[in-house]
């Protein structure tokens, strides 16, 4: 599920994983924020309230563990709150070793992906439109996580799009060569 901020694309995720009457829902970021963006933690809280009593909320940074752990369907949200985990957890002045780590943790995370039993719904954002990075840490994370959208892609049986609250189904467009980090 890719889509700008604010698009409805969490809302849209939930939709289809709602028929499950249990669902793990993962939550990657971090909460140190909540002291300091009241509006990302009323935001938060309101997602939390439309989940169903049967989901089971995780927050994790081990997107790999966390599908394995699950035996119900899983909800990540988000990917770029992981790409950005992993890239605070680097030195960025050491681009190679940041790389080599996601290239890494990319390879054990679309193996998961694409052998849990359950369905497994992801939500991202498309930062590929807007504009190039104004510094070092935001071309680094801009590219890196299309790099990680993009193996998702490649990953997953459908893909859709949430632009201005419509929803595109991207899952039988064709596919480009992949690319490198």
């Amino acid at each position: 599920m890719l889509g700008a901020g604010r698009s409805g694309k969490s809302a849209y995720a939930e939709s289809l994983l709602s028929d499950h009457a249990k669902v793990t829902f993962v939550a990657t970021g971090q909460q140190p924020w909540a002291d300091k963006d009241p509006e990302r933690a009323r935001r938060v809280l309101q997602h939390r309230a439309r989940r169903p009593q049967g989901w089971q909320t995780v927050e994790s940074r081990d997107l790999t563990r966390a599908l394995l752990s699950s035996r119900h369907p899983v909800l990540v949200d988000g990917i770029a709150e992981w790409v950005g985990g992993i890239i605070d957890s680097h030195d960025i002045q050491d681009p190679a070793k940041l790389q080599q780590d996601l290239i890494a943790q990319m390879d054990e995370l679309v193996v998961a992906w694409r052998h849990v039993p359950f369905d497994v719904v992801a939500v991202t954002e498309e930062v590929g439109w807007g504009q190039n990075g104004t510094t070092e840490a935001e071309r680094i994370f801009r590219e890196t996580l299309g790099y990680v959208n993009a193996r998702l892609s490649r990953a997953s049986h459908h893909v859709h799009l949430v632009v201005a609250g419509r929803v595109l189904d991207l899952s039988k467009a064709p596919l480009v060569p992949s690319g490198s980090l």
